[in-house]
């Protein structure tokens, strides 16, 4: 056998190898994929809390754990303060607002049963909710426990973040250790790359989170809408989660309005279009112009993906997972791999 025969075996052996390698790490992604999901949770709460402690420590003359210690104290107490302020207000509105609902829902039953045409339909709507029902009979057992394991789940990832805030270099340190030596160096900067791609865009949201907030208040003020700050708030928390998040925050709004008028409800909704139309065209990109730039596509089908395999969960998670893994794949493969050898 020649040498260019032997060369072209070596070539398809590892060719094999590194297929066979391949197919056993995605077999092994995807069986773990629940508990590699949650630990990148970890990982980027980890990181927001390292990133806000640093600042804190470079405005201060405290230690890096009494930084931290400051910064989750803080955090904690916003959370207590919020619920303390409007938590019972929430409750007793959400009450009203359920009570209303249903007297307006009991009307439209009753203006519907006074025609023939209304009859019908309602007894079809009537059929369809008993099916639903019928479903839906051993279903909230499951909600229940998923209730529950979410709970215990969110208890884990808060522990976890908490240790690698605490602690990172010597993490990070352990996890290189599993590379070859001469790559460690390189590892070592793509982590604090991406450590800081997702403090960035944790910032990012953050400021984005706080003008929606504001001008969805603003309006809603303007507008007079009962509880208007406090649906402010919550619209701009759920403006974490790009795109998906801006929906579902315009939903309670838009019922409480309801409850006062039709009209009102239909200037809520334009509020909110407006809104969303001026953080998506003026904000976002001026924002991302200091932070980070995601392709909109890529972003969006990252969401569909996680949020049909993991619920809220992948959805709230998608968008920091792919800004890690664009980092991950301009600094490891475009980089090293595919411009090594340009100047």
């Amino acid at each position: 056998m020649d040498d260019q025969a032997i060369k072209h075996l070596r070539a398809i052996d590892r060719t094999l190898r590194a297929c066979a390698i391949g197919a056993v790490l995605l077999l092994a992604v995807w069986v773990l994929r629940d508990i590699l999901l949650l630990g990148f949770a970890a990982v980027l709460l980890a990181c927001i809390l390292r990133g806000a402690g640093e600042i804190v420590r470079g405005n201060s003359r405290l230690s890096s754990g009494a930084s931290l210690a400051v910064v989750v104290t803080t955090a904690l107490a916003v959370i207590g303060l919020l619920l303390w302020w409007r938590g019972a207000v929430i409750a007793d509105y959400t009450v009203q607002l359920t009570t209303e609902l249903s007297d307006q829902v009991q009307q439209l039953w009753e203006t519907l049963n006074a025609s023939e045409w209304g009859s019908f339909l309602a007894k079809q709507v009537r059929s369809g909710a008993e099916s639903l029902r019928s479903g839906l009979s051993g279903y909230f057992p499951g909600v229940a426990m998923s209730v529950l394991g979410i709970g215990g789940t969110t208890i884990v990832v808060i522990a976890t973040a908490a240790f690698l805030a605490t602690s990172p270099q010597m993490y990070l340190t352990g996890a290189l250790r599993l590379l070859p030596v001469d790559w460690r160096p390189r590892g070592r900067e793509v982590a604090q790359k991406i450590a800081h791609t997702l403090q960035l865009w944790f910032v990012g949201q953050l400021i984005d989170m706080v003008i929606v907030g504001v001008l969805i208040g603003i309006g809603l003020w303007l507008l007079g809408v009962p509880l208007a700050l406090t649906l402010a708030l919550f619209a701009g928390l759920l403006n974490f989660v790009p795109y998906v998040g801006a929906l579902a925050g315009a939903v309670p709004a838009i019922l409480v309005a309801l409850s006062q008028s039709p009209s009102m409800a239909l200037w809520v909704a334009l509020l909110f279009v407006g809104v969303q139309m001026l953080e998506g065209n003026v904000v976002a990109p001026l924002i991302q112009k200091r932070t980070i730039a995601l392709p909109p596509a890529l972003t969006i089908l990252c969401q569909t993906v996680l949020g049909t395999l993991f619920g809220v969960f992948g959805l709230v998670i998608a968008t920091p997972l792919i800004a890690a893994m664009l980092t991950a794949v301009r600094l490891i493969y475009i980089e090293d791999v595919l411009e090594r050898d340009e100047p």
